[in-house]
């Protein structure tokens, strides 16, 4: 539901690829709210952290979500996810496994001219990989549409609002049920680097049997520079079927380059070269 993740692998993706900065990273991490920025043509941004969330006082569980995310087009991004490692337990049994994979991307509908994206929309497919025997998974594929806004509120404040529908799978052959998601983020520009935040959101339901989902959260995201920003935070419940709390806390950074000549910075050399090629030769007189 919130997406986290582990961050030892953080050090072996830095020193495997190249770092190329855009103008600023904006994770879609660590609320449930997405936003409608698209990562910048080329870039490789990551997000990743870990969710340890408590139901009742004998039931817990632990995840570490990861997610991809790379700029085809100035109005394309593709994203690649996983629940990473998951673990649960009752206070009588205790189960572990590799939670299910996502598989979406985000398109800008429409855009302020030269500014960001104001409407967008993000298709996902969340692929069973997760053990449906262990009580991991379902066993079946989700397949959600999230439709994507925001707008800044005088100079330091913004929201987004989020409202999705989704295809949800049951396993065991039943019939998919169908979700409908709305979720509203504001945050505000403590500083140059804090980004405070609180948000609300609303499942209609999450079991095909189940009720209505209903949780506040609120934290915080750091930006370290352009290119790292760490976040953390806390969820508590408001409804009967929420989790009573949760926590959770990451990294994201924009990792690199990995488009070659068909990214931005291969696309600059090619104008740099045209225009070199373009440009009169000056002669000198002897």
């Amino acid at each position: 539901m919130i997406r986290a993740l582990a961050a030892a692998s953080l050090c072996v993706i830095l020193a495997a690829v190249s770092a190329h900065a855009q103008e600023t990273i904006e994770p879609d991490r660590p609320d449930v709210t997405n936003g409608t920025h698209i990562v910048d043509i080329g870039l490789l941004q990551i997000e990743m952290g870990v969710l340890f969330t408590r139901a009742t006082p004998g039931q817990r569980a632990f995840g570490s979500p990861f997610t991809a995310r790379v700029g085809l087009t100035d109005w394309l991004e593709v994203r690649f996810g996983t629940d990473g490692l998951l673990t649960q337990t009752d206070g009588f049994t205790h189960v572990t496994g590799i939670g299910n994979m996502q598989v979406g991307g985000k398109l800008r509908l429409w855009a302020d001219p030269g500014g960001a994206p104001v409407v967008s929309i993000l298709p996902t497919v969340n692929v069973p990989t997760a053990s449906a025997e262990k009580g991991l998974g379902s066993g079946s594929a989700d397949y959600t549409l999230a439709m994507l806004t925001g707008a800044d509120i005088g100079r330091h404040g913004h929201v987004d609002v989020n409202y999705g529908i989704g295809s949800i799978g049951v396993g065991d052959g039943k019939s998919h049920f169908l979700q409908h998601v709305v979720s509203v983020s504001a945050s505000a520009a403590a500083s140059d680097n804090w980004n405070p935040y609180v948000e609300s959101f609303w499942f209609s339901r999450e079991e095909s049997d189940g009720g209505a989902v209903t949780a506040i959260d609120a934290g915080a995201i750091y930006q370290i520079g352009a290119r790292y920003a760490l976040d953390g935070g806390v969820q508590v419940g408001v409804s009967d079927n929420a989790p009573a709390i949760a926590a959770f806390g990451g990294v994201s950074v924009i990792v690199g380059e990995i488009l070659g000549s068909h990214g931005a910075r291969g696309r600059q050399r090619q104008i740099q070269r045209r225009a070199a090629r373009r440009a009169p030769r000056s002669s000198t007189s002897k």
